[in-house]
């Protein structure tokens, strides 16, 4: 029998508990609490608090989670696809065409936003091709549907109809949860630490200790902890900045340039100013990708370390947001009566993106640039600054001219956003340009994915930028500025489980960061605290940066 365990009243509970685990007032209060205050309580107190575990010990967690090889890379790899048609075959026979779309479409409605890319040639009515396409490109998905559906996996299917073919993939390719093995047992290389640190995260009794059950299978958030103890890792760890001068004096020929930058995590800033005199002087640089990152996994076991039955553990809501401010300063000058020429151009965007479980490719969540620039008497091609975020961003659309803004917020029903916005330029020999870039996923806005057990969801989001400026003649100068601000968290909540498992308390992970972007801290320990708030039903202290509440 299924339970469903939603956000729990965990703020009241644990006055209860305060009350139950007093000498003077324990038997009192257990008196007067009534049967279904009671049920609150022992719903409360059957959930796991999440866990914080060490980079070594995610290794581990993670190892025993991924395939080494999926199910359907094994059956491309080897020339097998004929046992995934007979499995497609079998599922949609029963099914008038377009009817598994229609029922798929009501779990995730943008769940077409690959079929152009995938399967040109067909039509989503095709129940055929519809079930390969999200089987491949939407797993997460499929296996939502097929649980609804009462659909037979496709491992269970092979074992019954082609029993050696996956005998071939489960004695050399499947995860080690698969085949049975405990997390603790493996990989023989497990240090005495690590594997004394599992040991405990295994043992962990439910929310409110020992004196409330602890069922056969514990189902738990598990987080990694960075070197710095953070629970999201940053590239780089901390707010750094860096300094590059360079000046030449030597007759009439003269020029300066100055570029400082910050960054921490994928959220970083620039600020550069060259001018010259008497001679050509120009600046092309594209700053280092940086990046921002986190886990989602829930742990379910038993106290020794072997994955629960299937049907008898949890699967969960997963809802994430990411967003990415950025804005952009350039000003130019080439005034005096001998000055020819100048530009400026400055430029940043963000990719967000997830790696599903399973052999699905990384899904795009959103992947967008801006920029602004202005030019006097020049020949540079202005957008060659955003080519250069095109390539490493790998954004794929036309550029466009819309305010960035109003164009995000039409595409919200969709949970692909790509596109690349243009710049923002004038024109003249003293011109200044202020541009800003909005991007933001959430899946509130289109559906949660699903939180499957003992899977790793991994979401990165990585950002790039391209500053460019020139001048000769006379004195020319040039400044150009980006920065970016935004945040990326996630919700886990509304958990469906196993009658003898003690399910995850709904929990949330932060990380939000200003370096010199449109959103101050403020604002966005604001919009971090509102969002979770809403998706656990509980108040939100977000005042640290980075965090995990539960």
């Amino acid at each position: 029998m299924k339970s469903k365990i939603s956000t729990s009243k965990l703020l009241s509970s644990i006055a209860c508990s305060i009350l139950l685990g007093s000498a003077s007032f324990g038997q009192a209060t257990a008196a007067n609490i009534d049967g279904q205050n009671m049920s609150i309580l022992q719903e409360d107190y059957d959930q796991m608090a999440p866990s914080q575990v060490s980079a070594e010990a995610w290794q581990v967690i993670s190892g025993w989670s991924s395939d080494s090889v999926s199910l359907l890379q094994f059956l491309a790899d080897g020339e097998e696809e004929f046992e995934l048609d007979r499995y497609v075959d079998d599922v949609t026979k029963e099914y008038q065409a377009g009817e598994i779309l229609a029922q798929v479409q009501k779990l995730n409605k943008s769940v077409l936003d690959r079929w152009e890319e995938a399967m040109a040639e067909q039509v989503p009515e095709d129940n055929y091709y519809f079930t390969r396409y999200i089987i491949q490109y939407k797993p997460e998905v499929f296996d939502q549907w097929s649980i609804q559906q009462g659909v037979m996996p496709l491992t269970q299917y092979l074992e019954r109809n082609a029993p050696a073919t996956y005998a071939s993939w489960y004695d050399g390719y499947a995860a080690p949860k698969t085949k049975g093995l405990s997390v603790l047992e493996y990989n023989p290389k497990i240090s005495a630490e690590v594997l004394g640190e599992l040991k405990s995260l295994l043992s962990k009794d439910p929310i409110g200790g020992s004196p409330y059950q602890k069922k056969s299978c514990s189902c738990q958030m598990v987080t990694p902890m960075t070197s710095t103890g953070n629970v999201v890792t940053n590239y780089p760890s901390t707010p750094t900045s860096g300094n590059y001068t360079s000046d030449d004096s030597s007759g009439f020929e003269k020029h300066h340039l100055s570029f400082d930058t910050t960054a921490y995590g994928a959220f970083h800033s620039g600020d550069g100013e060259r001018w010259s005199k008497n001679k050509v002087y120009g600046y092309d640089a594209t700053i280092a990708q940086n990046s921002t990152e986190f886990y989602v996994k829930m742990l379910c076991a038993d106290a020794n370390g072997y994955a629960c039955n299937l049907s008898n553990s949890c699967s969960g809501n997963l809802e994430v947001r990411g967003t990415y401010a950025a804005r952009y300063h350039v000003k130019g000058t080439a005034k005096q009566i001998w000055s020819k020429a100048t530009n400026s151009h400055s430029s940043d965007g963000a990719k967000f993106a997830v790696d599903l479980p399973g052999a699905a490719p990384e899904v795009i969540l959103f992947n967008k640039a801006g920029g602004a620039g202005m030019s006097y008497n020049t020949g540079w091609d202005i957008n060659s600054v955003l080519g250069t975020l095109k390539a490493a961003l790998g954004i794929t659309s036309a550029i466009l001219s819309d305010n960035p803004g109003s164009l995000l917020d039409g595409q919200l029903a969709s949970d692909l956003i790509s596109n690349l916005v243009g710049m923002i330029t004038r024109s003249g020999n003293e011109a200044s340009v202020t541009n800003t870039m909005r991007a933001r996923f959430d899946s509130s806005d289109v559906s949660p994915f699903l939180l499957q057990p003992n899977e790793v969801y991994h979401f990165t989001l990585d950002s790039n930028s391209h500053v460019k400026a020139r001048g000769y003649g006379g004195y020319s100068d040039s400044h150009f500025e980006y920065g970016s601000s935004g945040a990326v968290m996630y919700a886990a909540n509304h958990f469906t489980c196993g009658a003898e498992v003690n399910a995850p308390a709904p929990t949330g992970l932060w990380f939000y960061a200003d370096q010199l972007g449109p959103d101050s801290n403020a604002s966005l320990r604001n919009d971090v605290e509102t969002w979770l708030s809403i998706q656990l039903n509980k108040p939100i202290n977000a005042s640290q940066s980075q965090g995990v509440v539960h």
